[in-house]
Formats: C-alpha cells, structure tokens, sequence
C-alpha cells in the first residue's frame, strides 16, 4: 500500500508540471504572435504643472529689499573667448535699463545691474552666483546661455528664494518642481522634438551626424536628439564629439567623410560651433546643418555669412513682432556695438523688461516678484512671444526657421 501511496503522489506531481509546462508553453506563444500594442507619445504620468507654486513666507514688507536702488544680477561671460558673448548680453540688459528709467519706479527707487563673471572654472561661477545674491542682493537673476551657469544659479535661487530668469535651453532645470526659475527660451526638448520631424518625417534622411561638444549641454542635447528620433522609429544617428577647443576635428571630418551625412545636428558652443562650420566648407558637404539655440551667438552668426555655407535651420520662439519696435531695438544696439543683435543679446533685454514689470507690480521683495512673474499674461517682446507655464516654461510656439 505504501508503494502505491507514492506512485500516486508521483503521478500526482507529474501531472502538475505537466500542466505547468503547458501552460507556459501557451503563454509564450500568445506573447510572441500576439499582435504589438499600440505605441504612443503619452507618457504614462506627468506632472502638473499648474501645481507647482512656492507656498512658504517672504512675502511680507519685512522681507523687503532695503534702499531705493533695486538689483538685477546677471551671471556673463565677461572675459575670456566668450566675452564678446557677454558684452552682447550686457548691452540688451543696459538697453532694457534704459527703457525703463524713462518711467521712474515708485518711492524714488530705481533699477541697477549688478554683473558677475561666470568665466573660468565651476567653482568660481558657484561663488559669484552666491555673491549676487547675499552681497549685492540683487532682488532676482538672469542668466547667460551657459546650461552649467544657469543650473548652478538654480540651485542657489531655490535655495535662497531668488528668482531665476535664464536663457538657458537645458529642459531639466523646468523639470524637477522648482518655483523659482524661469526659461526664456526654447528648450532642448522642443529643439530636438523640430529637428527630428523635419529630418525624419518630411525630409525622410536615413544619414544623420549628431556632433555635440562633450560638456553639460552638448551631452544633453545628444540626448534628447537621440530620444525623438527614436520616437520617430528612426535610424540612431551617427554621434561624435568636437573635442577640447585646442583639438582638431579629426573625429567630425571622418564622420563625415564616412557617413556622407544627408543632416548634421550641431549642440555645441558657439566657439565649436564656428570650427565645425570650417570643417563642413573644407569637406564641401552638402549636408542640411540644424544648430542648437546656444550657438547662435556673435562668432558662429558672423562665420555663417561666408561663402560656402550650407543652409542652416534653428528653432526659434515664434515671433509676432511689431516692426517699428523691433526695428528700434536693432538700430540702437548697432549704434552700440556696431553689430547685428543676436538672439540672446534680444531674450535678454525682453528678461530685464519682465522683471522691471514684476517689480513695478510686486515692489522690492524676491517672493512676490516669482509670484507676479509666474502669473505674468503674454509679453510681446523683441525676441517674440513670452508666457510660463507653472513650471516656468516659455509657453510660446516654437518653430524651425532659417538661419541664413
């Protein structure tokens, strides 16, 4: 009996695994042949970003700025290769102070620059974005197009409860539910998003090189190229980098050579961006060139004027621009610096114009400011139109647009 016992518990087990296995086997084969579930561009979750709002103090005349001059600070590049970059910059912000003199701020206050330099290495920027905030006491900041400048001054602006004003593309700083900080400008998102439905989708290029400059921006505008083609179900792009400004361009001429690109996507500073435009006329390329937001400065837009250059697209704010104001604006920046505008020196004048607003409607406190920038309508600017979202997205349609 006892030997039955266990022939039948063994039949038993058999028949289990038996069933098991057979299940399995099914549940693999529906896996493998039933058909893909559609894909979709909605993320499974999103913040709200209407949600995001600061809720602490400051807000009281206590908190106040004292004195009548009230501060703007700016973090520039002021000396170095990028200084003809921060000397741009700084005459928008001196114009838009200008401006705003002819109509006085209440109580005798007025409206002054506080400047630091952002050159050289991080730890130096670090500490003079901490000095306009505690020594100059400078009521908000603006920063320069720099993504490691402008995520440096988000930290210090969260922390001590300033307002941050940026022209700064990099699409993380809007992305981690920080009150304080604001984008004047396209992200690196929207940029890639325009770029890789015109290469992909109405171009149909399969040959795309991605060149990107191997610092904080360029590494996050190869990464969000790379993820809108792959929405798109495009080929991966070719990648390489520029190297090191003292460095040649070995791996971006091989490429190239190589590759025989249809498209080349350049995320580089403007200094990169001017070298890899030299390797493109020595290689006689007739690739089509898309160029990131922070090298449209005074050396890549003054190289794009030679001969031999290929058409280059940029995504821009959609502008909506009266003529005469604008027309006003570039006459009074040439009798002043003897050149073209750029679009930073443009996006900067339009941040000191919103903050001048906010003050006028907030008085000299950094926490009603956030609060009259974070309700702030459409602002028609010189460089287009303005409006953020909770987050502190500029709200305005982007659109791709020839550069030359």
């Amino acid at each position: 009996m006892r030997d039955i016992a266990i022939i039948i518990r063994c039949a038993r087990g058999l028949a289990v695994s038996c069933l098991w296995a057979a299940t399995s086997l099914l549940a693999a084969h529906t896996f493998l042949w039933a058909p893909a579930p559609p894909q979709t561009t909605q993320p499974y979750a999103a913040i709200d970003r209407s949600a995001i709002d600061y809720t602490g103090p400051g807000r009281d005349a206590a908190h106040d700025l004292p004195g009548t001059e009230i501060k703007i600070g700016l973090i520039l590049p002021l000396t170095g290769a990028r200084k003809p970059e921060g000397d741009s910059l700084l005459a928008g912000a001196q114009m838009a102070l200008e401006d705003e003199a002819k109509e006085p701020l209440p109580g005798g206050r007025r409206l002054t620059l506080a400047t630091r330099d952002e050159s050289g290495l991080w730890g130096r920027a670090s500490s003079e974005i901490v000095k306009l905030v505690e020594d100059d006491r400078a009521i908000a900041l603006v920063t320069s197009p720099d993504g490691r400048a402008a995520h440096l001054a988000e930290q210090v602006g969260n922390r001590l409860s300033v307002p941050i004003v940026s022209l700064a593309s990099d699409s993380q700083n809007t992305r981690i539910n920080i009150p304080w900080y604001f984008r004047m400008v396209p992200d690196d998102a929207a940029q890639a998003r325009l770029f890789a439905d015109d290469i992909y989708r109405r171009r149909g290029f399969q040959e795309v090189l991605l060149v990107t400059e191997n610092d904080h921006d360029g590494r996050v505008g190869k990464e969000e190229f790379e993820k809108a083609a792959r929405r798109l179900h495009a080929p991966e792009p070719s990648a390489v980098d520029t190297g090191g400004p003292a460095e040649d361009l070995t791996s971006v001429a091989d490429g190239i050579k190589t590759l025989k690109p249809q498209a080349i996507v350049l995320w580089a500073s403007a200094d990169a961006a001017v070298r890899v435009l030299a390797e493109l006329r020595r290689s006689h390329s007739d690739a089509v060139l898309y160029v990131c937001h922070k090298a449209l400065q005074p050396a890549f837009i003054g190289a794009t004027r030679a001969p031999e250059t290929p058409t280059i697209w940029i995504a821009a704010t959609k502008e909506n621009i009266p003529p005469t104001s604008f027309a006003n604006f570039e006459q009074r920046f040439r009798e002043r610096l003897g050149t073209t505008p750029n679009p930073a020196a443009r996006e900067m004048y339009d941040a000191l114009r919103l903050i001048a607003a906010g003050v006028r409607a907030a008085g000299p406190n950094r926490a009603r400011l956030r609060d009259a920038l974070a309700k702030l309508g459409p602002y028609q600017g010189v460089s287009g139109l303005i409006s953020f979202d909770g987050a502190g997205n500029n709200q305005a349609e982007v659109a791709l647009v020839p550069l030359r």
